[in-house]
């Protein structure tokens, strides 16, 4: 009798690691300021540019929504370094960024499900965008995450899940 619960125990262990499992996305490695910033972003999102000499040091991201397809609109996904002398100076270009965000036209914060970042909504032209930004200090440079999409009737739930996913994944590894 008590091998059978330990096999109802074993195979749901086994189909919840394999559920998961198959929920995972695939990671690509990057790294900037010589190593010192070190990121994963999903493998499927395409690098559309790249800076890694001089300051600031950028990888920026282009992830195609199948609803953006014809209309001008796209978005995208960037980490930004700059060394900076302290924390102070961090505190200063924190407090620059949040400040030219709120300058979006059509601004309108909104409230995330993690509380470290900033998120909000803005015009780019006619189309309202959602941003979400994040800031970390490591090892004396400044590092700013932000995921940019537009805000269209046509894209799926799933997308933008898959989305928010693939931004959580890169704070994550930021946050390392």
């Amino acid at each position: 009798m008590t091998a059978r619960p330990f096999f109802h125990s074993f195979a749901a262990l086994l189909a919840a690691l394999l559920t998961g499992a198959s929920g995972t996305v695939a990671a690509a490695d990057y790294s900037l300021n010589g190593g010192a910033i070190a990121f994963s972003a999903p493998s499927d999102w395409p690098v559309i540019m790249q800076m890694s000499e001089g300051n600031p040091q950028v990888v920026a991201f282009q992830v195609k929504d199948p609803a953006d397809s014809g209309t001008g609109e796209a978005t995208r996904v960037t980490v930004t370094t700059r060394k900076l002398d302290d924390a102070q100076a961090f505190q200063t270009f924190v407090n620059q960024s949040l400040d030219k965000a709120r300058q979006t036209p059509g601004y309108e914060s909104e409230t995330g499900a993690d509380g470290s970042s900033l998120r909000y909504s803005g015009l780019n032209q006619k189309t309202r965008y959602k941003f979400r930004e994040s800031y970390y200090f490591k090892n004396g440079i400044a590092v700013q995450l932000r995921c940019v999409h537009p805000i269209l009737k046509a894209t799926a739930p799933a997308w933008v899940t898959a989305f928010d996913q693939g931004c959580d994944q890169i704070a994550a590894s930021l946050g390392k």
